[in-house]
């Protein structure tokens, strides 16, 4: 057989081996095909859990335990009544109190436990970070659960708070004798003093700290109570209270109603007694000066003119008194300078009240009692405060004051008077120059200067003249 030939016959044989091999071809392809729809199949059912796993629920997923209790398909509220009804927590069995000398006190609960932050915790499984993390953590519960155990906490800050709470209402204060008034027939008034008691604070805590690390939340804490003796007996007082201060003012005005004013306001504030660390308010004392009081008309500035008013004259008993004060080293907390000047004190050291808009109040910054004796007659007042020193032997205060400007007297405003000759002027008032004064605190030892401190500031205004006149003829 010539080569023709035999490559003619292999191509036959050729020919009918594909033919032969098809079938094999057809079931490999559809085995393929089968394999990638059980595939497809499989990525579908898992895409279609994966959202059915990522669905906005308000349930906890599987795998999710507290205190044993599975939480599996409940909500917050579901979830919190079933595990409290299995928790037993110190909150729930606090019955501690104390025995201070007798007296006893409930201390409030101080135990709380961690409930709620273990069930957000465990509610926020599988609920954050992206949909693969998720469902990483989700699958991950099914596989290992998590198990989550529920604690008691203790406060130390409200346990520090209860405990003073409970010496607040057990201790009492020493009180020292002390100065209360002044009598005519008896002279001045003490009160005695009185013993106080108090409860070992610091001690009761410690107790309280041990007890709860011991568990034992219905314990009785026994209180170490003292005695506390006060720091000045009736004899002690009687020698510590002196008077500290002086002070008289005098008006220059012949007003009866005036001095009415004046004796009535002093009265009021006479025997006035401020406790230590006690403000006084001269508005707060005599009240609103009107005629239902007992006031009277007198005259007294107001805009920038002098007029009448009820209880006109009052402002020099609060000029008196506050000169007093500063001299006795007591602390003041307000005060206002007349809108014109005063001829009873100083430039820059007077004190204007006015119910509504202006009062003169000070500090009782010493240790003791401070008593305000006043005493008016006629245009002169006299202010005597007695207390416990509180500046030290040999020093002094005193206001200095100084005119830093002087405003000139205004062009003169004029009235008509008929009762003048036609072109004839008279002065009602002659106007006064106005102000501006800076004061000083000044403290002296021993008659030398030793501290010098800027107190406040006053402006007076002036004060046009008032012509009478009559125009006519002119």
């Amino acid at each position: 057989m010539d080569r023709k030939q035999q490559m003619n016959r292999n191509g036959r044989k050729k020919r009918r081996s594909l033919w032969e091999r098809a079938p094999l071809f057809c079931m490999a392809f559809v085995g393929l095909m089968a394999v990638l729809v059980v595939i497809g199949a499989f990525f579908i059912k898992k895409t279609l859990e994966h959202r059915k796993l990522l669905t906005p629920s308000q349930t906890f997923y599987e795998g999710i335990y507290v205190e044993n209790v599975p939480l599996e398909g409940l909500t917050l509220e579901e979830a919190r009544k079933k595990v409290s009804a299995v928790t037993v927590t110190a909150e729930s069995t606090w019955e501690m109190r104390a025995d201070c000398g007798g007296v006893n006190y409930e201390i409030e609960n101080l135990m709380s436990n961690n409930m709620e932050e273990i069930l957000a915790e465990a509610f926020a499984l599988g609920r954050e970070g992206t949909d693969k993390e998720r469902i990483s953590d989700i699958t991950s519960l099914q596989r290992w659960p998590r198990h989550f155990s529920v604690k008691d906490t203790y406060d130390e800050e409200a346990a520090r708070k209860a405990i003073d709470k409970i010496g607040d209402s057990f201790d009492i204060a020493a009180k020292d004798a002390a100065m209360t008034g002044y009598e005519e027939a008896t002279g001045f008034q003490f009160s005695g003093e009185e013993t106080g008691r108090q409860v070992d604070r610091e001690d009761l805590l410690l107790q309280l700290e041990k007890a709860v690390s011991s568990g034992d939340y219905d314990a009785v804490l026994s209180g170490k109570v003292s005695e506390v003796s006060p720091n000045l007996t009736l004899e002690q007082a009687k020698e510590s209270y002196v008077c500290l201060a002086k002070f008289r003012t005098e008006a220059e005005v012949d007003s009866e109603d005036r001095d009415h004013n004046v004796k009535l306001a002093s009265d009021t504030v006479n025997n006035t007694l401020v406790a230590p660390g006690g403000e006084f308010s001269m508005n707060a004392v005599i009240g609103e000066t009107t005629e239902e009081q007992g006031y009277r008309e007198a005259a007294t500035y107001s805009r920038g003119e002098v007029v009448p008013e009820f209880g006109g004259g009052v402002c020099q008993v609060s000029s008196t008194i506050y000169n007093a004060v500063i001299q006795a080293g007591l602390e003041t907390t307000e005060r206002k300078n007349h809108s014109m000047t005063v001829s009873y004190v100083p430039l820059g050291e007077d004190a204007m009240i006015s119910y509504w808009n202006s009062d003169l109040k000070f500090k009782n910054n010493s240790s003791g009692n401070v008593l305000l004796l006043l005493d008016a007659s006629g245009p002169e007042v006299i202010c005597y405060v007695y207390g416990i020193p509180i500046l030290e032997e040999g020093v002094t205060v005193k206001m200095e004051s100084n005119v830093v400007e002087t405003i000139p007297i205004p062009e003169p405003s004029y009235v008509e008077d008929d009762s003048l000759s036609p072109g004839e002027e008279r002065y009602k008032s002659y106007g006064k120059e106005g102000y501006r004064v800076v004061t000083d605190l000044v403290t002296m030892k021993d008659g030398e200067e030793i501290g010098r401190e800027f107190l406040h500031n006053s402006t007076y205004n002036p004060q046009k003249p008032v012509i009478r006149r009559n125009s006519k003829g002119q």
